[in-house]
């Protein structure tokens, strides 16, 4: 288990299906820069910590978050979505990791 504390940089909430493939994805994902100048990104399905990333990232909160340390089950839209950012090429880049539990520090 991981737990890393910063500020969420960037959030993708997502529920939808594809049009090409019907496959359903669902969920957020969202990238925190830590303390030590890494990045992690987070993922979850919960809604109750999809909507607290998104009012993390909204008001510039900084958080601690908790999560699995083994990387999180995506499907390809997800995967997509996950080498879009670019985070992936980031040096110091860690995840997606499946969010266990959050909170503000600040």
């Amino acid at each position: 288990m991981g737990e890393s504390a910063g500020q969420i940089v960037f959030i993708n909430s997502h529920d939808y299906v594809s049009d090409v493939t019907g496959t359903a994805a669902v969920g957020c994902m969202a990238s925190m820069k830590t303390e030590d100048g890494k990045e992690v990104v987070v993922y979850t399905q919960s809604l109750r910590l999809q909507h607290t990333l998104e009012m993390a990232y909204a008001t510039g909160r900084k958080v601690r978050v908790d999560y699995f340390e083994s990387e999180a089950p995506l499907n390809e839209q997800q995967r997509l979505i996950a080498t879009a950012t670019g985070a992936e090429r980031a040096a110091g880049f860690e995840g997606p990791f499946n969010l266990k539990a959050m909170w503000t520090l600040e």
